[in-house]
């Protein structure tokens, strides 16, 4: 997964530069954290939910409404903010690599 996560954020680099110098858009992605409905293809996606419900800072369950009501900017405020990655994974990734919690 992490090859993943660090294709996509060079991605959101690339995109944005390009998109815009060629058009003047702007790129911003969202990574979004585990979800059953998108881990019903893995065999496990329980455990895996578990372990990071258990190391996450917010522990609730991330929803489909989570992750597009805190998706990227698009307000005219933001107009400045391109190329950027949003973590909507209710703070998992900030915790960085360390030793899992005890349930």
């Amino acid at each position: 997964m992490s090859s993943a996560k660090a294709a996509l954020e060079n991605d959101a680099r690339v995109l944005a530069f390009e998109a815009g110098r060629a058009w003047g858009h702007r790129v911003n992605v969202i990574s979004a954290g585990r979800t059953v409905a998108r881990g019903k293809r893995i065999g496990f996606i329980d455990q895996m939910l578990d372990y990071t419900k258990r190391n996450s800072p917010l522990t609730d369950a991330i929803t489909a409404a989570s992750r597009r009501d805190r998706g990227v900017p698009v307000q005219p405020a933001a107009s400045g903010i391109t190329g950027s990655v949003v973590y909507v994974d209710k703070g998992y990734q900030a915790m960085a690599s360390r030793r899992p919690r005890e349930p």
